[in-house]
């Protein structure tokens, strides 16, 4: 199970076995000053676009991994056609980071509000 915590002005992603298996990686840390937006995207399915490496695709069930396109890549812990967090980046690992969560519109204004000063 994906969990997604705020603190001390790092998000910080964690991930379960099975999602750290899927997505061939760790746990993410991205401090809000790297955070350039964060959005609600009401089909994280639909919204993961690229070529997988590493990671599982299963359509129309999950993405997990890393999805990349010329642009920059995106990390995708989607699973399921519904809400999902997208998270872009000005550094690190990927450009977009995407994970399905029924909270993505209350999750994206809180980052907004910390990053933008207001939560403080």
């Amino acid at each position: 199970m994906v969990t997604i915590s705020l603190e001390h002005d790092t998000l910080t992603i964690h991930l379960g076995p099975l999602e750290r298996l899927f997505a061939v990686r760790g746990s993410l840390s991205l401090p809000l000053q790297h955070i350039a937006s964060a959005e609600s995207v009401p089909d994280g399915l639909a919204a993961v676009t690229g070529l997988r490496a590493p990671g599982l695709g299963v359509p129309g069930w999950a993405k997990f991994g890393t999805w990349r396109r010329r642009d920059g890549g995106t990390i995708a812990l989607v699973r399921g056609r519904g809400p999902a967090l997208r998270i872009r980046s000005t550094a690190g690992p990927a450009r977009d980071v995407l994970v399905s969560t029924p909270h993505a519109a209350q999750l994206a204004a809180q980052i907004t509000a910390e990053r933008t000063g207001v939560g403080q």
